[in-house]
């Protein structure tokens, strides 16, 4: 049982988590940017190597990017070097040579190729770990495309109050069909397939695309589908039920040694607060955790702050 101070301290951990998640959020939406942009200095710095003649090439707005992304790459190391270690997108990326590998990529690869390689392998230690041991936390922490849900989430909640929308809901097995079927299909067209069915796949493309090359890409018109959808269908509709890479996180974690507790003893029977707010549909007023992404929303909004993070209890 919590003491008043204690449940002060835990809707105040709610409220950091939420600051948190967005902030890593978007630093990731930011790291996308920062990658896809490094691919053109790679070019600029092999064809150049001098901030003049890329104002010459390319314009003033050019050169100043260049400059500074020379000025940050210079803090790791030579530029040269920290870009060579560096790319990728959500599927596969390396920072500083460290690899991380998405799960439904690793499956692919296997799926089509019939084989895994050590990079892959390796990539695939610290998500599979993190998921283990804290669930669904890539939802709440590190998606770009959640950070997209969330604001659709609130647009939604802005519109109810004028506009009638229904809130559909689907058995969380379709995500399994969604991964079948992915495998399935990608077997016939190739990986590409991924960028239209995974909401952060779409994202990391269409940025990739327009940074890169000034085009857009399909991709795009896969993401705006995804949050029409949350806006028409339901909060957050497409994490809940459609995507794969959730319901994949969600079942690697589903003993996840960090998640949502509550005192049963303050909880107040009347209350939905908790499963009302919760993005992926967790009902923690019931102790029904699974899928938990440990975003702090449920502790922010507990009215008696009956909830708390940490672990799993017996």
């Amino acid at each position: 049982m919590m003491g008043s101070g204690e449940k002060n301290r835990w809707g105040l951990y709610g409220k950091g988590l939420l600051v948190l998640s967005l902030f890593t959020r978007t630093g990731v939406l930011a790291l996308l940017c920062f990658l896809a942009f490094s691919s053109e200095f790679a070019n600029l710095k092999m064809g150049y190597n001098n901030a003049r003649l890329v104002e010459l090439s390319s314009g003033r707005p050019m050169r100043v990017a260049y400059e500074w992304t020379e000025s940050f790459l210079s803090l790791f190391g030579e530029p040269e070097e920290v870009v060579r270690t560096s790319g990728g997108m959500t599927w596969s990326i390396r920072v500083l040579g460290v690899p991380f590998t998405d799960p439904i990529a690793a499956l692919s690869l296997l799926a089509r190729h019939h084989k895994w390689t050590w990079s892959i392998a390796l990539g695939l230690i610290v998500p599979l770990t993190i998921a283990f041991l804290f669930g669904r936390v890539f939802c709440a922490y590190v998606c770009p495309a959640s950070l997209a849900f969330f604001v659709t989430s609130r647009i939604r909640g802005l519109l109810e109050k004028f506009f009638y929308f229904p809130d559909f809901r689907l058995h969380h097995g379709v995500a399994w069909g969604v991964l079948a079927g992915g495998l399935v299909v990608m077997l016939f067209y190739g990986h590409g397939i991924w960028t239209l069915i995974l909401p952060y796949f779409a994202m990391g493309q269409t940025i990739f695309q327009a940074i890169a090359f000034g085009t857009l890409s399909v991709a795009a018109a896969s993401l705006g589908l995804f949050l029409l959808l949350d806006v028409l269908l339901g909060k957050q509709f497409t994490c809940r039920y459609l995507c794969p890479t959730g319901r994949l996180l969600g079942w690697i974690g589903r003993r996840q040694k960090i998640t949502i507790r509550r005192d049963a003893a303050h909880c107040l029977d009347s209350c939905r607060s908790c499963t009302d707010v919760c993005p992926l549909s967790v009902n923690p007023k019931v102790d029904e955790t699974r899928d938990c992404s440990v975003c702090g929303e449920c502790v922010t909004i507990c009215p008696t702050q009956c909830l708390s993070i940490g672990r799993e209890q017996k």
